[in-house]
């Protein structure tokens, strides 16, 4: 019974150590101390989990099409933010900043897009970091 209860223990735990490493954490995969902005067009926008997804095709210097894939919150995180499958439009021309991968692919964790008509959006996490940091400052402010 013994090596029963055992094999049952290694077994839940390999498993366990399998789902957590079918998902990655950003630090290997995007460098966080620099960001890139991309100009292109939405060839696709999927608001999906474990990550949602966009592609933006993108003309290099040389002229050559590049598609690059911006990586997202998963869809909890961003449809409580609000957003939904058409906060980004496919076809839409865009300015996209983000983490950009430790490769130089054309791969990048999500900052900041600007639509075409200006209007900012930014990764959920940094507006409330940013709505934190300004109820902070008004209670500093009431203080004094």
């Amino acid at each position: 019974m013994r090596s029963r209860t055992t094999a049952l223990v290694c077994s839940a735990l390999l498993l366990r150590l399998g789902l957590a490493s079918a998902h990655h954490s950003f630090a290997p995969v995007y460098d966080g101390s620099r960001t890139v902005t991309v100009a292109g067009v939405v060839t696709a926008f999927h608001l999906v989990n474990p990550h949602a997804q966009m592609s933006v095709d993108v003309r290099d210097d040389a002229g050559k099409v590049v598609t690059w894939v911006v990586e997202f919150d998963g869809r909890l995180n961003l449809t409580n933010a609000g957003w939904n499958d058409d906060t980004i439009a496919v076809s839409e021309r865009v300015n996209v900043t983000g983490n950009p991968s430790h490769t130089g692919s054309a791969r990048m964790f999500f900052m900041s897009l600007e639509h075409a008509d200006g209007t900012l959006l930014q990764r959920p996490a940094v507006e409330r970091i940013q709505a934190l940091e300004q109820q902070r400052r008004q209670r500093n402010e009431q203080r004094e």
